[in-house]
């Protein structure tokens, strides 16, 4: 009979075999369900861009400008490795890497897969915007606009790894990015000059990035601060099971499992979003949002918190892609209560749809409703009442539970069922993604108006893809809430 030694030994070890064959067994089916699952890798998943921005080497660029040049020099290196390489440039008329394609004009005969700057008459104030992950410049085209319109010398930064191909995210990491959001940042603060406000902001991972700086320049002098952050779909927290990425792409050292670097492998036919999505892109801005919590909490525990920026939030009460409450226990609760505000656009709750609307975004509304007093401002668009598809804004101030309703003069439109992560910053007339597209001098490419009907599995992207809302119809309230602030910041 075994000792209890060395039945301990024994039970041991067959803890450490099961500990150690779950995370091999995860790993080799998901390698074989992406060789089989995903399309064929092309050019653009593959090669490698030499010339793209990595912080901490000797050569990283020092200052913005440097940046730019070195960019400059990445989308010369694109050009003649993939556009006009034969063997590699891509053949789909719609193809984003086909020098004839339509979306190869929006993507590398416009400004907007590059960082670029807007300039007002006179400056008021400077404001650096990010876009978010697999995104490009262009989703801070509308904020731009605004805050150019309201005197702001506006910087939009290209991230690391983003506007060129979809292997740049492969392996770019997320102290990649922040490098150069600090880098922008001080740009932008010596832009607008002692005697004006200097802001950030932006959508998603941008404003995950933005937020961490913040954060950072409370305790580093050689950071100028912001005096208030402005943030969209806010990748403040996202779900659990991204942890799983640090280890799905094991086996991506053989060729016959290179696909398991990818998630999604996708034609590329839009001009400022990639469809393909390698594993590392997910794995980074978990690490991203990791690295902002650990920031916050250190904050909070030192009292530096106390000195944050105001901020102003909007968020989609239905969002596929972050975890929305992260929001407000991961990020507002934490911060001091002056100036804060959070906007939330609601679900299209018309008659006409009950009992087709998901029961927990039922009840997420409910909690909303049904909250205790908040430190911050609080702002619901909904519907004005259940028999139209006109919306309103409930407004709570901060320290209380009435409820303020203002009449918008703006409706649902037709067969509109929420917004979503993907909508906010993008207005209803976007070129290329709103809902009721604008002509801007560029080629028409209408993506977010394209209506598609037909059976599951008839093209090679899935519908929903399609069927997503990609613009803003309440992209009004975002403008009247930014503006609201800057002549709040302005009176103080």
């Amino acid at each position: 009979m075994p000792s209890l030694k060395t039945a301990a030994v024994r039970a041991l070890a067959i803890g450490a075999a099961v500990a150690l064959l779950i995370p091999v067994t995860i790993v080799a089916v998901f390698a074989v369900q992406a060789r089989v699952r995903l399309g064929e890798l092309r050019s653009w998943h593959r090669v490698v861009l030499v010339s793209e921005f990595r912080a901490g080497r000797p050569d990283t660029p020092k200052t913005f400008e440097d940046y730019l040049r070195l960019e400059e020099r990445l989308f010369a290196e694109l050009r003649s490795r993939v556009l006009t390489n034969p063997a590699a440039a891509d053949t789909s008329v719609l193809g984003r890497y086909n020098p004839a394609s339509i979306p190869s004009r929006l993507a590398f005969d416009t400004p907007y897969n590059r960082s670029y700057e807007l300039v007002p008459a006179t400056v008021r104030g400077a404001v650096l915007l990010v876009h978010g992950l697999s995104d490009s410049p262009y989703s801070m085209r509308a904020m731009a606009e605004l805050f150019r319109d309201q005197g702001f010398y506006v910087l939009v930064l290209r991230l690391p790894g983003h506007g060129t191909i979809p292997s740049g995210l492969v392996d770019v990491r997320w102290q990649d990015w922040s490098a150069a959001v600090e880098l922008a940042a001080r740009h932008v603060a010596q832009r607008a000059g002692p005697d004006h406000p200097f802001y950030a902001g932006g959508f998603s991972t941008g404003a995950a990035l933005t937020t961490l700086y913040a954060v950072r320049a409370l305790n580093d002098p050689k950071l100028p601060r912001p005096s208030r952050l402005v943030l969209v779909s806010a990748a403040i927290g996202i779900s659990k099971a991204a942890v799983l990425t640090k280890i799905l792409s094991g086996l991506s050292f053989l060729p016959y499992f290179e696909k398991s670097r990818w998630l999604d492998v996708l034609p590329e036919y839009d001009p400022y979003k990639y469809n393909s999505f390698p594993v590392n892109a997910a794995a980074q801005i978990h690490a991203l949002t990791l690295e902002l919590r650990d920031a916050l909490d250190a904050g909070r525990a030192s009292g530096r918190l106390s000195e944050m920026p105001r901020v102003l939030v909007f968020q989609s009460l239905v969002d596929a892609t972050i975890t929305a409450h992260e929001v407000v226990s991961g990020l507002l609760l934490k911060l001091p209560a002056a100036g804060n505000e959070l906007v939330i656009f609601d679900v299209n709750r018309s008659e006409a749809l009950h009992g087709l609307i998901e029961e927990s975004l039922v009840q997420g509304l409910a909690r909303i409703r049904e909250a205790p007093a908040l430190p911050f401002r609080l702002t619901l668009v909904a519907n004005s009442d259940p028999s139209s598809l006109d919306v309103a804004a409930y407004t709570r101030e901060p320290g209380s539970r009435a409820t303020a309703k203002t009449e918008l003069g703006l409706s649902w439109p037709k067969g509109v069922l929420s917004l979503g992560h993907l909508a906010l910053p993008f207005a209803g007339d976007d070129p290329v993604y709103g809902l009721t597209p604008k002509p801007d001098g560029f080629p028409a490419y209408p993506l977010g108006s394209l209506t598609v009907r037909g059976e599951a599995g008839t093209l090679v992207v899935p519908l929903s893809n399609l069927a997503r809302l990609r613009s803003n119809p309440f992209f009004a309230v975002v403008h009247d809430r930014v503006v609201a602030a800057i002549e709040a910041d302005r009176a103080r």
